[in-house]
C-alpha cells in the first residue's frame, strides 16, 4: 500500500482510513481522475447533487501538492492580477477573479458543513513588497479597491518593522479572505466528506489508458475499467500522459517547503503575527507559524529533484536572509510537492472534447481555485452552466510537458539574478 512521503502534514494525520483499489467493471455518470484538491472538489460536487461518480487516485488521496503545499487558501491566480486586467480587460478579471472569493466562502462553508479537521485554522494572509520596491502594497491596495471593491489593510514600513524582525521588506497588507491550514487534512476531510455522499473513491488505481465505447467514456486501470459518460482529468502535475495535448500543456514544476524545530518564544519575537506570510517577489518566499510554535517555510523551484540536504540547506538560508536570528535554528524535515503550470500563468477548466473536461494549471494558488474548478465543472456538467468557457481563450498551449522544467527554471532564475541586482548594496 502506498505511503504518504515525509513531511510535517503527513506526521499529523490518522491514515487508517483506506479506499479499495478498483478491481473490475464499473458504470457511472462522471469518472474522474486524480485524488488531489481539484478532483476531491469535482467528486463531492457532484455527490452534493444526486451524481454517480467514481474517483481513481493512482497512489492515496492527497498523496501530491494537494497535501504538501503551504496551506494557503487566497484569493486569486497564478498570474498577477494587473497582468490578469491587462490581458482580458477590466470587466472579465473582476468575473474572473470574483469567482475564487466565492470559491474561499465555499471551503470555509464545507468546512463546517462537514466538520472537516484542518488543523489550526487562520484567518488573514500578510504580503510583502521588497525593501527596494517601497510603496508597492500601498499603491496595490489602492487599485485593488478602486477596480474590484477589495478592502485590503495597508501596513506601513513601520508597521512591518514593528512585527517581523527583518529589513528586507518595505511595506505590506493584510487580506483577512486569506485563510491558512492544514492541507493535508484538509484534503482528506473533502474525501470522506465526498465518499459519505456516495462518490466511490480508488486509491492504487492508476488511470492507464483513456477510449470511447459508442457515446461513452472508458477509462482503464491495471485491474479494471470505468465506463462513463463524462470523465474530468483533474491530475494536475501527477496526470502523466493519460491525454497527450494536457499533459504537453501541463509543466510539472517542482516546489519545497520545510518546517524547523520548535522555536518557543523566539518565534514569536521574530515574526510577531499568527497570520500566514509571503513576498511579492517572482519566486515567492511564503511561511507561516505553525500551532506548535514551528516555522512553516516554503519557496524555490528545481528542474529536477534535488537532494535532501541541498533541499534543507538551500531553503533554511533563504529563511535566514530574511530573518538573521534565525540563522542557527535547527529544519526537521523538508520535503516538495509538483505544482502544474502552464504557459499562460492562468488555469485550464472546462470542456477539451465530448464528454472530456479537464482541471489543471493551477500554480501555486491551487488550494483556493481547485474548489473553484470543481464548482464550475460539477455545474457545467449537471447544469449546462457556461461559466467555464471564460478560461477557454486561455487554452492549453504546448509547453513541453515535464521537458518544460528545464525553461521555467532557467526564467525562474533570470528573475532571481534581476532582483538581486536590483537591490541596494
Amino acid at each position: 500500500m502506498t505511503a504518504y512521503e515525509d513531511s510535517h502534514y503527513a506526521r499529523t494525520v490518522e491514515t487508517t482510513v483506506r479506499y479499495p483499489a478498483l478491481d473490475g467493471e464499473v458504470q457511472a455518470e462522471v469518472c474522474v481522475v486524480g485524488g488531489g484538491m481539484a478532483g476531491l472538489a469535482t467528486a463531492l460536487d457532484l455527490a452534493e447533487r444526486g451524481r454517480s461518480v467514481v474517483l481513481l487516485e493512482r497512489k492515496r488521496v492527497a498523496w501530491g501538492a494537494s497535501g504538501r503545499n503551504g496551506g494557503f487558501v487566497v484569493p486569486g491566480y497564478p498570474t498577477r492580477v494587473e497582468d490578469l486586467v491587462a490581458q482580458v480587460g477590466l470587466p472579465d478579471a473582476c468575473e474572473l477573479y470574483g469567482l475564487t472569493l466565492q470559491a474561499l466562502l465555499l471551503i470555509r462553508r464545507r468546512i463546517a458543513q462537514y466538520g472537516i479537521d484542518v488543523g489550526e485554522m487562520v484567518d488573514g494572509r500578510l504580503i510583502f513588497a521588497m525593501a527596494e520596491d517601497d510603496g508597492e502594497m500601498a499603491r496595490y491596495a489602492e487599485f485593488m479597491a478602486r477596480d474590484f471593491g477589495r478592502d485590503l489593510i495597508v501596513w506601513p514600513r513601520q508597521t512591518v518593522r514593528e512585527t517581523l524582525a527583518t529589513t528586507r521588506y518595505s511595506d505590506g497588507i493584510l487580506d483577512m479572505a486569506a485563510l491558512s491550514l492544514n492541507p493535508l487534512k484538509f484534503t482528506r476531510g473533502t474525501a470522506a466528506a465526498a465518499a459519505r455522499l456516495g462518490a466511490r473513491l480508488h486509491e492504487d488505481s492508476p488511470a492507464t489508458g483513456l477510449s470511447r465505447l459508442g457515446t461513452r467514456q472508458v477509462v482503464r486501470t491495471p485491474r479494471g475499467r470505468v465506463v462513463c459518460d463524462q470523465v474530468v482529468m483533474a491530475g494536475g502535475g501527477y496526470l502523466g500522459l493519460l491525454d497527450w495535448k494536457v499533459s504537453m500543456a501541463t509543466i510539472p514544476v517542482p516546489t519545497y517547503t520545510m518546517v524547523t524545530e520548535p522555536l518557543g518564544e523566539n518565534l514569536a519575537r521574530v515574526i510577531a503575527t499568527k497570520h500566514s506570510l509571503a513576498d511579492r517577489s517572482f519566486a515567492t518566499n511564503y511561511y507561516r507559524p505553525l500551532e506548535d510554535g514551528r516555522l512553516l517555510w516554503g519557496g524555490r523551484v528545481a528542474a529536477f529533484k534535488p537532494s535532501h540536504a541541498w533541499l534543507t540547506e538551500s531553503l533554511r538560508r533563504d529563511m535566514a536572509w530574511f530573518y538573521p536570528d534565525l540563522e542557527k535554528v535547527k529544519v526537521e524535515v523538508a520535503w516538495g510537492g509538483m505544482m502544474p503550470y502552464l504557459r499562460h500563468r492562468m488555469p485550464m477548466i472546462g470542456a477539451i472534447g465530448p464528454g472530456r473536461w479537464v482541471a489543471t494549471g493551477f500554480g501555486g494558488l491551487g488550494m483556493g481555485i481547485t474548489t473553484m474548478a470543481g464548482n464550475l465543472l460539477a455545474s457545467a456538467i449537471t447544469e449546462g452552466d457556461t461559466r467555464w468557457q471564460m478560461f477557454r481563450r486561455f487554452g492549453l498551449p504546448f509547453a513541453g510537458g515535464p521537458l518544460g522544467r528545464a525553461p521555467a527554471l532557467m526564467i525562474y532564475w533570470k528573475h532571481k539574478l534581476a532582483a538581486a541586482l536590483a537591490r541596494p548594496k
